[in-house]
């Protein structure tokens, strides 16, 4: 016969009893016994975590049931154990109800030495509101009344204070949202006899400040209420619960970088005028989170946006010996190795949205991620970056702003600025270098193939490693092509004289075989699709739709050649100083205006004068206007006379006029009139013609 011996783990008087497996089948199939997932009296507990008080009475209770457990399978028969009790009572002094009671809380929880263990745990009804009966719980009260017990009404009021003026009122402390209570709902009005006005005087039966903030607290989940005063975006990012890793979501480098933006705490000057302050430069940083190797860098006057997001994305696919060269900086492949974009890249909205994303999508397969708003948390790696790099040039660089900038008698540090873009970039260059290769990363989580490798936490490290073992070849491309790509587009206006963008003007190949400019000053201006590198102006690139994608590089005009090696922000800064300069003259040049106005009226207002005065000879205005063509050539005459080039004498000679004698004859008197300029130029032209003809 075979079968098995069970006990109800519920039943207080439960003991074991012997059932054949037919009945044991039949009892799972009825549902009268099932498994439970997990068992509701395994624990697993530390001895050390155990009271001892705990542990003494554990072992003496083992100490007493142990030789009943082992003797099995008589110990569960009722008859033997009946005498097996017995017998240990007799050794013992314990009562027979202590001996069962042990036995049957080790067959009901698990059978171990532990399920022995008291349970006082569940005494003294912890946690379980007490009843009221007319007493004062708790501590005694510290004034001369006894104090009150709180009542659910009371309670029922403290939640309303808490979630309908705490909670919606960040500037509000619990102090005074018990101060609200307590005028509200426990005061009365009565008269001042010292003033004689009506004021609010607190009850006697008022609760304390102490029972308002137990009761909240009790009542009220206090972590809601906190995100509801802090607003969730600022909750979250700030004082959420942080069990996540941002490792854990790749595989190797390039897997996935993180790009961001700051603005850097240091004032710079002009690189053309020193003594200008031209403000402090947004310093963008993309981080590899598999390594945490900085694999990109632009530092520019560009605020936050696509275009520099755009240049430090574009920097990741450079390679970097030639690009630190530009600023002094020589260095080895091997001292900063990356040139790759990435499978995935996490930004924020501003930068990474909208349609200019498209091309880094649709090209490269990037797959762009961005951060929630208000979520700089999610880019934690990168953030922290922005800390450790000013960390290493802040206490060397003049011009940094400290933490007390504008605080009253604080330093002007805008006044210390020495540094230009250029200069500051360098610093920052070599910031990177110590970081990526000898920087030691604090709680980077190494796994166990990197531990058994002796792999140290430094960036350049885990790079290596990380593209040995894990990432493999990563996505390189020709760095022109993506620069172009990455590069931010606009559209250009084309004109007579080039084609303009940003007050410059250009031309290239195409547009003079095509010959865009005459027909642009012949049938009007268009618009053209271009792409443009911030940092230097010098050479803008033409979308070419007909050779498929093409990008045709325009240079600067003659024109234009004054801002040859300036950057968009620096012709901006050209162009609204020229504006300003315009507006400061502008009532100079009002003035000459309203002058030249009123000069105009008086020259008017004397012809007027003059004109009034003149006698008419002419007997209508049709005799006046048939007389115009003798009256000009009068003029002309007279205006000749006066405007040749003549010397002094000469002109002293000419005011003695001699007499002339006319001969009365019956031919025609000949006219000895000098041509005037337009006859010469006709007869030269039919000279002309004729010697053509000979």
């Amino acid at each position: 016969m075979s079968g098995l011996y069970s006990i109800d783990i519920q039943a207080s008087t439960a003991m074991p009893l012997f059932r054949e497996a037919e009945e044991i089948e039949r009892m799972r199939e009825t549902g009268e016994w099932r498994l439970t997932d997990p068992d509701p009296w395994l624990a697993f507990v530390a001895d050390e975590a155990i009271p001892e008080i705990y542990r003494l009475k554990r072992d003496r209770a083992w100490t007493m049931i142990r030789p009943l457990i082992l003797d099995q399978p008589a110990i569960f028969q009722p008859r033997l154990r009946s005498r097996a009790v017995q017998a240990v009572m007799a050794e013992t002094g314990a009562t027979k109800q202590t001996i069962y009671r042990l036995l049957r809380r080790y067959w009901q929880r698990g059978m171990t030495p532990n399920a022995l263990l008291p349970d006082y745990d569940r005494c003294g009804g912890r946690g379980k509101e007490r009843a009221s009966s007319g007493k004062k719980r708790g501590r005694p009260a510290d004034r001369d009344d006894l104090g009150v017990n709180v009542t659910p009404e009371m309670r029922q009021l403290f939640r309303s204070v808490v979630t309908k003026k705490f909670a919606k009122n960040a500037q509000m402390d619990l102090r005074v949202a018990y101060d609200e209570l307590i005028a509200s709902a426990f005061s009365d009005q009565a008269i001042n006899e010292q003033t004689g006005r009506q004021e609010l005087v607190p009850r006697k039966d008022a609760p304390t400040f102490r029972q308002f903030c137990y009761w909240s607290e009790k009542d009220n989940d206090l972590f809601r209420v906190d995100r509801i005063r802090r607003t969730p975006r600022v909750y979250d990012k700030d004082r959420r619960a942080i069990l996540g890793s941002s490792t854990a979501e790749t595989v190797g480098p390039a897997s996935r970088f993180q790009i961001d933006a700051t603005i850097a705490d240091v004032y710079l000057v002009s690189r053309y005028d020193r003594a200008k302050i031209v403000g402090r430069p947004v310093l963008y940083i993309v981080i590899d989170v598999f390594s945490r190797m900085i694999t990109g860098v632009y530092v520019g006057f560009e605020g936050p946006s696509w275009v520099g997001a755009m240049m430090a994305l574009a920097n990741t696919a450079t390679e970097k010996v030639g690009y630190c060269r530009q600023f002094g900086v020589e260095i080895g492949e091997a001292d900063w190795p990356c040139q790759a974009l990435p499978d995935a890249l996490l930004g924020d909205r501003g930068e990474v949205a909208g349609s200019a994303v498209e091309t880094l999508i649709n090209n490269f397969q990037v797959r762009v991620e961005t951060a929630a708003p208000y979520r700089a948390d999610w880019k934690g790696i990168v953030e922290q970056r922005f800390r450790l790099i000013p960390a290493r040039f802040k206490a060397y660089v003049a011009g940094y702003v400290a933490t007390d900038f504008r605080e009253r008698g604080a330093k002007d540090y805008r006044l210390d600025a020495t540094l230009d873009i250029d200069q500051f970039t360098r610093i920052i260059l070599y910031c990177i270098l110590y970081y990526n290769n000898q920087h030691v990363l604090k709680d980077y989580e190494k796994t166990p193939d990197m531990i058994a490798d002796g792999v140290q936490a430094i960036p350049s490290e885990l790079w290596d490693w990380g593209i040995a073992h894990r990432s493999g070849s990563l996505r390189v491309f020709p760095p022109e092509l993506v620069r172009l790509s990455l590069l931010p587009n606009a559209e250009a206006m084309v004109t007579a004289t080039g084609i303009r963008y940003a007050d410059c003007f250009y031309t290239c190949q195409k547009a003079i075989e095509d010959h865009w400019f005459e027909r642009a000053r012949q049938r009007g201006r268009w618009k053209v699709k271009i792409s443009y590198e911030p940092r230097c102006m010098d050479v803008i690139y033409l979308h070419d739709d007909l050779r498929q994608g093409k990008f045709i590089s325009c240079t600067l005009t003659e024109k234009s050649r004054h801002h040859l090696g300036r950057t968009l922000w620096e012709i901006d800064q050209i162009r609204q100083e020229e504006r300003r300069a315009g507006r400061n003259n502008e009532q100079h040049v009002q003035r000459g205006r309203i002058n030249l106005i009123e000069t105009i009226k008086n020259v008017m207002q004397e012809a007027q004068i003059m004109q009034t005065n003149a006698p008419n000879s002419y007997s209508s205005n049709r005799q006046r206007t048939g007389s115009i063509r003798e009256n000009r050539r009068r003029e002309k005459r007279d205006n000749q006379e006066r405007e040749a080039f003549q010397t002094k004498r000469r002109r002293e000679d000419a005011k003695i006029k001699g007499e002339i004698l006319h001969f009365p004859t019956g031919k025609m008197e000949d006219d000895y009139r000098l041509p005037d300029i337009a006859e010469i130029l006709r007869r030269q032209n039919e000279e002309q013609g004729d010697d053509d003809a000979g």
